[in-house]
């Protein structure tokens, strides 16, 4: 179960670089780094050829879309947080004794998704 909490942990600290980005990105750790990937009010467009949404799709080949996970800082990080969701729950013990077990740790999960994502979203990937 030690595994399945900390690729928790990391879905929570993925998802508030998420939401920093989107809302606060004038005001965190990434509005030094390159606007043209971490800037959201930008980076949308780096899907597109030449930034521009009447070209379409960048593709590989010119035969499938370039993966969006690496066009932005947040595609990214979805990404991220998607995995890290997925990987907690593979890697949760289903052989708990008892069912009432199951509410108990779903509580106990829930509460420290909330705790690594407000640390990370209201203190650590802010500036001020």
């Amino acid at each position: 179960m030690v595994y399945s909490l900390i690729f928790l942990i990391l879905a929570a600290i993925s998802n508030s670089v998420m939401d920093t980005l989107q809302f606060h990105f004038e005001t965190s750790v990434f509005l030094n780094k390159n606007p043209q990937y971490w800037n959201p009010n930008i980076s949308w467009k780096n899907k597109y050829v030449n930034g521009d949404t009447k070209l379409g799709r960048r593709k590989i080949f010119g035969l499938i879309d370039y993966p969006v996970l690496l066009t932005d800082g947040w595609h990214l990080f979805k990404s991220f947080t998607i995995s890290f969701l997925i990987l907690s729950a593979l890697t949760f013990d289903f052989s708990l004794k008892f069912w009432y077990y199951y509410p108990i740790v779903f509580c106990i999960y829930k509460t420290i998704w909330g705790l690594f994502f407000e640390l990370f979203y209201k203190y650590l990937l802010r500036k001020c």
